[in-house]
């Protein structure tokens, strides 16, 4: 899989096929910090799923890409939103409802989704 840091609150994740973890930042400033660790363990959960279920439907999984943004509350410093963007161009139109309900099954999301906003949007196109 590849990380991509794009900011302090943005990542994206694509080549989920790949075995290794495949970290890339924008610029020497950035780091993979243990909050983006955390948000892209969740896209990872995410696609977990979405892998299952593309096995189910016999839909190619590969050109799949995730953009994460999140935001925080304080006092204590917490997620306060985490918004994912899943961009699945092979995806059929008349799955996409079905692929949004799927998203919010992975372990992850249903363990925070209680206390942290998850906003999941799929999109059936490549990311623009």
């Amino acid at each position: 899989m590849i990380v991509q840091v794009i900011g302090q609150t943005e990542i994206r994740l694509s080549r989920f096929d790949l075995d290794d973890l495949e970290i890339v930042l924008e610029n020497k400033m950035m780091r993979l910090s243990a909050l983006a660790m955390f948000v892209t363990s969740l896209g990872r959960c995410t696609f977990a799923v979405l892998d299952h279920y593309a096995l189910r439907m016999d839909v190619e999984i590969e050109n799949i890409v995730t953009k994460m943004t999140w935001e925080f509350s304080s006092n204590p410093t917490r997620f306060k939103v985490i918004n994912m963007d899943i961009y699945w161009p092979e995806l059929p139109e008349k799955r996409l409802k079905s692929v949004q309900r799927a998203s919010h099954k992975c372990t992850i999301h249903t363990t925070i989704s209680d206390c942290v906003e998850i906003n999941t949007r799929v999109f059936n196109h490549a990311e623009k």
